[in-house]
């Protein structure tokens, strides 16, 4: 927890020191998320990927012996 905190907050004290950075980063992240959003096979294949242990998981089916 501590360690997530001083790397948020070093992340912060960056792009406060270097806002150019930030304001670039910022726009190469806008411009993949809107090329993703474009590409449907992308989604669909990321959302098999995120599915797969859900799928994967099993529940036991309770029987009338297990009662």
């Amino acid at each position: 927890m501590k360690k997530n905190l001083i790397l948020i907050l070093a992340a912060l004290a960056l792009l406060v020191l270097y806002p150019n950075v930030a304001q670039a980063l910022g726009a190469v992240v806008s411009a993949a998320v809107v090329w993703l959003s474009s590409q449907p096979i992308l989604i669909a294949f990321g959302l098999g990927l995120l599915a797969l242990p859900h799928v994967r998981r099993t529940t036991k089916t309770p029987t009338p012996a297990d009662h």
